[in-house]
């Protein structure tokens, strides 16, 4: 009995060492205005060493009022390492799930359907930094870019995929590898 629960506790500690919470500040802009607030973003290595990055329970500040978003899950991305960062990238259509924060009386997201996604983001075991564009021109006549950065990737360069401080041909090269699966 007592080798049953130390194989159970043993599996959970396995499974969350695959996840990771990064705090930071997240800046969304729509058609160019914007702001900023702080937040939390998770990114999970499936078991198949694909990841999934989430935002739950995302909340806009809209003039001082709290405008419920949902839950935003950008699941089955492949990831490249490169001196110990991984980078991932998606272009997929996702539907906005419904949050649970008793809070929150009204989740926009569920209302708008599939929203087009292109991102990319970068991490290591304590920082993380995430960039993404979503083109809503055709239904809401926006244009919304999300950048997220932890305190420790704030200087750093968006699409320096090998970290020499300067995006190049190499780092484009990277990203199509990941987004071929080579």
């Amino acid at each position: 009995m007592k080798k049953i629960f130390t194989f159970i506790a043993a599996a959970a500690l396995s499974l969350s060492a695959f996840a990771t919470d990064y705090a930071g500040k997240i800046t969304v802009s729509v058609n160019g205005e914007g702001g900023t607030q702080e937040t939390t973003i998770n990114i999970t290595q499936n078991e198949d060493d694909t990841y999934c990055l989430s935002i739950n329970n995302f909340v806009l500040d809209n003039g001082g009022s709290p405008m419920g978003v949902g839950n935003i899950v950008l699941d089955n991305m492949k990831g490249y390492t490169i001196n110990g960062v991984t980078t991932i990238v998606a272009d997929q259509s996702i539907t906005v799930a419904e949050g649970n924060d008793p809070n929150i009386p009204f989740w926009l997201g569920p209302m708008l359907g599939e929203v087009p996604i292109i991102m990319a983001a970068q991490f290591d075991g304590t920082d993380a930094k995430a960039d993404i564009d979503i083109d809503m021109t055709a239904i809401l006549e926006q244009f919304i870019n999300v950048k997220f950065v932890t305190p420790g990737y704030e200087g750093g360069i968006f699409g320096d995929v090998d970290g020499d401080g300067v995006v190049t041909a190499g780092d484009v090269t990277a990203i199509y590898n990941i987004l071929l699966g080579q």
